[in-house]
């Protein structure tokens, strides 16, 4: 019997769940070790040197995206001599890529002394960067083959053995850490297993489907040329990304001082987990909505409102984390990481802000790559990070850490906010985006109005302790605000289809366990 697309997407979302939980813990734990062992200049350099390869990271040009967009007609389809020689021309395009970011990586070492500003030298820093550098061209040699797994609605398969490599590496790392107290070798323990990682999830992908081991077909000129446009316009999108996410920690270190990127990382790191908890559910169920329109069984209403449906458990997911960030974020870092190590509550509200502001489109950017609106949309980033990028070093210069951090969110609501949205319902759902723009600001209003209050109730419960502290405000966090948004949306059609189709399978199957265990 054939899953349903509703069944594959359940089981994405929960496996993504269970992988980004285990990565927040993992994370915090070996965060908490590492500041121990050594100091926050590692700490910055670590978080510096992953912007940095961020940067180099557009070399792929965003092909990914378009890597399964391609895929999600022939899937559809069942073709699989047109998916092996998808496959198959993906890997070449991506051994390029392999060698471009390995040249260009290894061009930017004699500029790492005027990125990285620290009070007192680190030695073998070039050795660190390296190291790290092969950990990013080692992805791009067997991520061909994964990304079908991601295109046919199997990401719950990738995501179990990421978990457990992740284990593998934190208790790899965390020894060696505690063992020798050597960051060389804490960052070549991490090069091993990533490797032996990518391998493993390669062979899966290859016992899975084996027709991908026998010779492939030419793709034709035009199908080439197809791909080559769409590839060109998600460059785009990638280049512009980059500039405004990972260019921050860069102009912070250039401005501030690099051990305040470290210090930032504290806070990047609860943020980031979030951001790709997010990201993997909507990944979870971006083959799904990419297979339901390649089918073309759907309208175009079906499709709007599926839409509709998308964007209310975003902003629930989105409002409800930039709620507990902002109530919780600061109690945190002090319980766990150090007081030592909290930054300006100035620089923690453009953080959620940026977060939210980023997220909130997370529905958009879904439809966009299954669709395949790239080529309208690509210059729509580029403008945005102009934007970004000039105001940065203005603000960044003036204003410091905040500075940066508020330009990111300038920049996105001066043009992408309003203008990407307009294009895919004027291309796509061919209406009027007048509807989506009101409920955006709504939505956003009543966000901030549900974190006032619930940061007024966790002011009112005082205690000294502030582990107790943090546990009942994580308590008000979780009530209050899901109360308000329940209240507020639980009569319209949106939350109707999410109770019906979503909610009660799960209660159900979790009811049904119950009792065939207790017979």
């Amino acid at each position: 019997m054939v899953e349903s697309r509703i069944v594959k997407a359940q089981r994405n979302v929960i496996m993504a769940l269970m992988q980004n939980i285990l990565n927040l813990v993992l994370n915090l734990v070996s965060r908490i070790i590492f500041i121990r062992i050594l100091d926050a200049s590692y700490l910055g350099i670590n978080g510096l040197f992953s912007d940095v390869l961020g940067v180099l990271s557009l070399a792929d040009l965003g092909l990914g995206t378009a890597m399964m967009y391609s895929l999600y007609k022939p899937i559809a389809d069942n073709d699989e001599k047109k998916i092996n020689a998808l496959v198959h021309f993906f890997k070449k395009i991506y051994l390029i890529i392999a060698l471009v970011v390995l040249v260009l990586g290894l061009s930017l070492i004699p500029f790492l002394k005027y990125i990285v500003k620290l009070e007192k030298e680190v030695s073998n820093l070039e050795g660190y960067y390296v190291l790290a550098l092969l950990n990013v061209v080692i992805s791009y040699l067997f991520v061909y083959r994964t990304t079908l797994l991601a295109a046919d609605q199997k990401s719950y398969i990738i995501n179990k053995y990421t978990m457990i490599f992740k284990i593998i590496a934190f208790f790899g790392q965390i020894g060696v850490l505690l063992g020798t107290q050597n960051y060389f070798l804490y960052l070549l323990t991490a090069l091993v297993v990533s490797f032996i990682g990518n391998v493993f999830q390669n062979a899966v992908a290859i016992r899975m489907y084996p027709y991908l081991k026998e010779k492939a077909v030419n793709l034709d000129n035009w199908e080439k040329v197809r791909i080559g446009r769409g590839v060109k316009a998600t460059f785009i999108y990638k280049v512009s990304g980059t500039i405004q996410g990972n260019t921050d920690n860069i102009l912070i270190s250039i401005f501030v001082g690099t051990v305040y990127v470290g210090y930032f990382s504290n806070y990047s790191m609860v943020i980031t987990a979030i951001v790709s908890f997010i990201t993997l559910v909507f990944t979870s169920i971006k083959s799904s909505i990419g297979n339901m329109i390649a089918s073309n069984n759907t309208s175009q209403e079906e499709k709007l409102f599926l839409f509709d449906v998308l964007e209310m458990i975003n902003f629930w997911i989105i409002g409800f984390c930039s709620i507990c960030l902002f109530c919780l974020l600061q109690d945190f870092i002090g319980s766990f990481i150090g007081k030592e190590y909290l930054l300006d509550i100035t620089v923690v509200v453009v953080a959620i802000l940026n977060f939210y502001t980023s997220n909130i489109r997370q529905t958009i950017w879904t439809f966009r790559e299954t669709t395949g609106l790239f080529h309208e949309t690509r210059y729509i980033t580029t403008i945005t990070a102009i934007i970004n990028l000039f105001l940065s070093l203005i603000l960044g210069y003036n204003w410091g850490m905040a500075g940066i951090i508020a330009a990111t969110v300038i920049a996105r609501m001066i043009y992408a906010w309003w203008k990407e949205p307009m294009i895919l319902f004027h291309k796509f759902f061919h209406k009027s985006p007048r509807k989506y723009y009101l409920s955006y600001i709504k939505r956003m209003c009543l966000c901030m109005c549900v974190c006032a209050v619930t940061y007024k109730i966790c002011n009112v419960i005082s205690t000294k302790n502030i582990y107790v502290k943090l546990v009942s405000d994580m308590g008000v966090c979780c009530i209050v605000p899901n109360i308000i948004f329940y209240w507020c949306y639980f009569k319209t059609k949106e939350f109707q289809y999410i109770r019906e189709r979503l909610i009660k399978p799960v209660i159900g199957k979790v009811y049904s366990r119950r009792t065939g265990s207790g017979k």
